[in-house]
């Protein structure tokens, strides 16, 4: 399997600059059906490669997936540029050879891969890129504990800030489960109850709008845990709270969810 490391310009040359280090690095068999697009966490402030990235890309690989991680654009960086470098990626995923693109995105990240699930037809996406916006939509979407709403009782109210800027109204589209159409994909959810700081609220809500628009999803709530637990085990470290066996089912049940979605 190679690894490639792929700058803004070699993603798609129409890409607009940004001031952020962004990459995407890709592990790619040469035939392989689907390629997962990992988009770690960190707020929109900060990218968490180190455990929602890489350790989860290679663990997509060791189970015969091909997988690559997007350092996508943060702060100062602004929306919707973010998103048109997920975009960006998943058509160039699909040019290299992957039959499917799933996106699995943590926390921010989350919110970021159900932007990419909700808005990929977003005419402002394929005329900033030059696609056709079909090549832009993700085969499935998994959602970490992700931050979804931006509803003041929801909490997360800096991820927003650090998207669009400090006091800037946010539009209703990115409070994402006001968003959802009868034709995103397939849907894997999970997150802990015990959450507080992205509380399970979120999950929920993006949860009922998946529900009340047809799209299929599978849901897996877990009771114990703090946020950004990653594989919830050694794979991707972290504090011994953020490692549970139990928690860590997620990853093979999201296996099997992955093998039951029909081409």
């Amino acid at each position: 399997m190679t690894r490639e490391t792929f700058n803004r310009a070699a993603i798609n040359p129409s890409l607009p600059e940004g001031r952020s280090k962004m990459q995407l690095t890709v592990w790619q068999p040469a035939q392989t059906d689907w390629a997962v697009l990992v988009l770690p966490g960190g707020g929109y402030e900060e990218i968490a490669a180190d455990r929602e990235g890489f350790p989860v890309a290679q663990a997509f690989c060791a189970e015969g997936h091909g997988a690559a991680v997007l350092e996508y654009s943060i702060t100062p960086d602004r929306w919707p540029l973010a998103l048109l470098e997920t975009a960006a990626s998943i058509a160039l995923l699909r040019e290299r050879g992957a039959k499917r693109v799933a996106v699995c995105g943590f926390s921010a990240g989350g919110h970021l891969a159900g932007c990419a699930a909700n808005l990929w037809s977003m005419p402002t996406v394929a005329s900033a890129l030059g696609i056709d916006p079909a090549a832009a939509r993700p085969d499935a979407a998994i959602l970490c504990y992700p931050v979804i709403t931006a509803k003041p009782l929801a909490g997360r109210a800096e991820s927003f800030d650090n998207l669009l800027g400090q006091g800037a109204p946010i539009h209703e589209t990115l409070s994402l489960e006001t968003s959802v159409r009868g034709d995103n994909p397939p849907t894997f959810l999970w997150a802990t109850i015990a959450d507080d700081s992205v509380p399970v609220k979120h999950t929920l809500l993006y949860a009922d709008a998946l529900h009340a628009a047809g799209v299929p999803f599978e849901l897996h709530l877990y009771p114990n845990g703090p946020h950004a637990m990653a594989l919830a085990d050694g794979r991707t470290g972290g504090y011994s709270e953020q490692q549970d066996p139990h928690v860590a089912t997620w990853f093979p049940l999201c296996l099997s969810w992955l093998s039951t979605l029909q081409p």
